[in-house]
């Protein structure tokens, strides 16, 4: 492991994410809004840190040969150093004067969570509202495998830096180059959002909240431009317009990739999806039938507003049409174990992911087998895959060490913050599966913002290593990690 070497990369990260930054500078002349020098200086702060970090750290790149310890280190620090950078804008414009809330914000953008801690999200200036926004654009895809299509630098050792980044616990290449790969999968995801911005905008959505309601659907990042989120609205069309691309962004991208090349029986032969589709369709089908015997006036209705929040909270996009926080006790603890279950490997959803409940699943049925025939030899398959054992224990280990995680968190918070159960189970549920709002004090209608400052350190840890698939950071923290 080289740090010299990480660091040079991590400059080269932060010059051009400093670029990024003059982006939200086309809203402030636009609308002739006063935050046009906030971003002009947080440019220039992060890009000379950046080029000054390059500078210092400068190493020929075929004088080293990357290691795998390397990608760890690369891939924990961008999006630590990009959540602290990606706050400047934020701090220096006014919009929080605690650098905790600033950072939570920050996180929340570029981990696609969309739990926020701004009370009145609509006083603020477009800009501000748009670099917001697109954090959450930039972070559904992945900001390494941005790197990796763009950067040359950090096309070295791009393939590890990419398994570490995405989400799943397989990585699929649709190009012999991994540069390639990456080029096309943001080529997939710039081309949804693209259509996704003409349809709102069609719908009736103004353009600005077309584009930025546009870039935290297919991230699955859930910020919005009103308080009241998508329900300001009131629109069915804007909603199943929006209920859809969630579906969408909550697939596998590859497979979506494969439907631009004509391969449309890639989707229905793929079990990870027809898995997906399956849970999606019987959770809202459920909780459909519960509300309309409960309070809604037609089945209809009732469809509406579960369809929009079983695909807002299983994408762990995080959007809102209602107040769910009020919906019956079964329909909400429905909600709060889709929370955990996620959307489909390659998507820019969060948790724990479908294919990894199939594979656990289906280990599960092994292990019944095996108590009848001990000796029987049954391979776990997903589709007509055969899964390693190896890839079986990594799973396994991943489910463990995530309810783990998750228990040890809420018990933290709990017991030193004094919270209330629901509160805080669905909050460190909502920021850990990178979904947003939760129920009690964090529900749908409220945000994060009269939380401790510890707490929100704690949530913010969970955003983190939630969205890098836990072991990325957590591995960091082991000696073996930092023996010779």
């Amino acid at each position: 492991m080289n740090i010299k070497f990480s660091l040079h990369i991590i400059g080269n990260f932060l010059k051009y994410l400093g670029l990024l930054m003059l982006v939200p500078i086309i809203c402030s002349l636009v609308y002739r809004e006063d935050d046009l020098w906030v971003f002009i200086t947080s440019a220039l702060i992060t890009s000379v840190f950046g080029v000054t970090l390059e500078l210092l750290t400068k190493t020929k790149v075929r004088d080293y040969e990357f290691q795998r310890k390397d990608g760890f280190v690369i891939a924990s620090l961008c999006w630590i150093t990009a959540a602290h950078f990606g706050a400047i804008p934020y701090m220096l414009y006014g919009v929080f004067t605690n650098p905790v809330d600033a950072v939570f914000e920050t996180i929340a953008g570029f981990t696609t969570t969309g739990a926020t801690v701004i009370g009145n999200i609509e006083v603020l200036p477009r800009g501000i509202l748009f670099w917001r926004n697109l954090t959450q654009w930039l972070g559904g895809m992945g900001i390494i495998v941005l790197g990796i299509a763009i950067l040359p630098r950090l096309a070295v050792g791009g393939m590890q830096l990419m398994a570490l980044e995405t989400p799943g616990p397989t990585h699929e290449k649709i190009a012999p180059r991994i540069v390639e790969t990456a080029k096309r999968l943001w080529g997939v995801y710039i081309a949804f959002t693209v259509l996704l911005i003409l349809l709102l905008f069609f719908a009736g959505m103004p353009l600005y909240d077309s584009i930025i309601h546009s870039f935290s659907t297919l991230s699955t990042g859930g910020f919005s431009s009103k308080n009241l989120s998508i329900a300001a609205y009131n629109n069915p069309i804007l909603e199943v317009i929006i209920t859809f691309f969630m579906f969408i962004a909550g697939a596998n991208f590859v497979l979506h990739y494969g439907l631009f090349r004509g391969k449309f029986k890639e989707f229905y032969l793929n079990p990870e999806f027809r898995f997906y589709f399956f849970i999606t369709i019987f959770a809202l089908l459920i909780i459909s039938i519960q509300l309309w015997a409960d309070d809604y006036h037609s089945f209809l209705e009732a469809l509406r507003f579960s369809s929009f929040q079983v695909l807002s909270i299983s994408t762990t996009t995080g959007y809102a049409t209602t107040n769910f926080d009020l919906w019956p006790s079964f329909s909400k603890w429905l909600l709060l174990i889709l929370m955990f279950v996620g959307g489909c490997a390659g998507s820019t959803a969060g948790a724990i992911k479908e294919i990894r409940i199939m594979v656990l699943f289906k280990k599960g049925y092994r292990e019944l087998h095996k108590l009848v025939s001990p000796k029987a030899v049954i391979p776990i398959r997903v589709g007509k895959t055969p899964i390693s054992d190896d890839v079986v224990s990594s799973i396994t280990s991943f489910f463990l060490l995530y309810v783990f995680i998750f228990l040890i968190a809420s018990l933290l918070i709990m017991g030193i913050e004094n919270q209330d159960i629901i509160t805080t189970i669905s909050a460190c549920a909502a920021t850990f599966g990178n979904v947003g709002p939760g129920f009690g004090k964090v529900g749908p209608l409220e945000h994060y913002g009269e939380l401790s400052s510890f707490t929100k350190i704690v949530l913010s840890l969970l955003m983190l290593i939630g969205r890098l698939e836990l072991f990325t950071i957590l591995v960091l923290f082991t000696p073996a990690f930092w023996k010779k």
